[in-house]
Formats: structure tokens, C-alpha cells, sequence
């Protein structure tokens, strides 16, 4: 009987190690997959839709964003605090002036966003326009399919 006790315990704490350790590796995976979210850049938000469409005309390829009645013109959304900080950079290259914020995605939109992003930090500035098109393009597909 004690023999028995000696390896339950024996097989518990090293199933408590192995489970420790890989929680630790699978971190990151975890979060990802638990806690969908990316970052959008906007320039301005308004509380009614007419002035924000009104507004939109002066930022080409901007999506407008809808959130409890604050519309936003959303210039960029980026999952990647990499592209995050590039596209910023870019942006700010470019005399915008922009807001950013968190929000709550699915993770099979973010999975989507992560190819552009690959793109992103593999290409020159002079693509990044039209890769942040191709993202506000599918953002914009995304908030389409909530509504």
C-alpha cells in the first residue's frame, strides 16, 4: 500500500511539472486564442454617423468604425506590436495625427490580419499603403458580418 502512495505522488508532482512547464512554452498561443484582440488607429470619432462620413472624405482607404454610437475613422488595425509600432511611425511620417485602442477581434480574423502583417515586415514603406488598404479592406468585411 505505501508503495502505491510513493508512486501517486511520484507521477502527481511530475504531472504538476510537465503541466507547469508547458503552460509556460504555450503562453503566448493561450492568450492569443483566449483574449482576441488588435489595435486600431484612428483619427477622429463622432458621435453621428453624417459628420464622420462627412469627415472620412479627407483619409483615403479610412473604414468607419461603429462602437455603442461613437463612430470612428479607423486608419489602421494591426495585431503584431511590431507592424503596431511601424505602421505608427509610418502614419506619423505622414503628418496624421491618430489615436489608438484595443479591441475585441476573433481569433480567425487575427489569423487573417497576421499574413498582411508578415507582409509588412518584409516589404519597403512604398508598399505599405496598399497592404494597409488590404487590411482596412478586410476589417471593414469583418464589421460588415456584426451588422
Amino acid at each position: 500500500m505505501k508503495e502505491n502512495i510513493k508512486i501517486f505522488l511520484i507521477a502527481l508532482i511530475l504531472g504538476m511539472v510537465v503541466a507547469f512547464a508547458l503552460s509556460y512554452k504555450f503562453r503566448e498561443p493561450i492568450a492569443f486564442a483566449l483574449n482576441p484582440e488588435a489595435t486600431i488607429l484612428y483619427v477622429a470619432s463622432y458621435n453621428n454617423i453624417d459628420t464622420a462620413t462627412s469627415k472620412q472624405a479627407n483619409y483615403p482607404n479610412s473604414v468607419i468604425y461603429e462602437e455603442e454610437g461613437i463612430y470612428k475613422i479607423v486608419i489602421g488595425i494591426f495585431s503584431d506590436e511590431i507592424v503596431l509600432d511601424l505602421m505608427k511611425s509610418y502614419f506619423q511620417d505622414q503628418g496624421l495625427t491618430f489615436y489608438e485602442e484595443k479591441i475585441k477581434t476573433n481569433s480567425h480574423f487575427l489569423q487573417e490580419i497576421n499574413n498582411y502583417e508578415l507582409l509588412i515586415k518584409s516589404s519597403e514603406t512604398s508598399y505599405y499603403d496598399t497592404l494597409n488598404k488590404s487590411l482596412l479592406n478586410l476589417f471593414n468585411e469583418y464589421i460588415k458580418g456584426f451588422n
